[in-house]
């Protein structure tokens, strides 16, 4: 099977904070603790003992534990499936209007000795 995938994924299991809000955003919101299975650039697997609807919009709190860095992004469900009984798997797309969160996250990939790759690190200013 050909992978289609633009970003390589790495497979790493890092603590995420899943926040959900009631509908039309007023109260109490909930924190769902999960761990991500694989994440890239532009997404992750996550593990949770929650489902969520495809295309819900998830604020995320990603705890890089190789970076030791803490990253907050929103994303939206694109695939979910039930793995076990009551565990579930749901693939992020994180959104692109967060750009220190983006910046945490390549830095975590590539570190500083490797740098930035070009196509990422074309607009930016050091």
């Amino acid at each position: 099977m050909t992978e289609k995938r633009r970003d390589k994924r790495i497979k790493e299991e890092n603590r995420v904070v899943i926040e959900v809000f009631p509908s039309g955003g007023r109260g109490e919101g909930l924190a769902i603790n999960a761990f991500t299975k694989d994440i890239s650039l532009t997404g992750a697997r996550i593990w949770t003992d929650l489902l969520f609807p495809l295309n819900s919009k998830l604020n995320l709190t990603l705890y890089l534990s190789r970076s030791k860095q803490l990253v907050r992004i929103r994303g939206i469900v694109k695939w979910e499936k039930e793995c076990y009984d009551g565990l579930y798997e749901i693939g992020v797309q994180f959104q692109k209007e967060i750009p220190d969160a983006l910046v945490a996250l390549i830095d975590h990939f590539y570190g500083r000795q490797e740098g930035i790759p070009t196509e990422v690190n074309k607009g930016r200013i050091t």
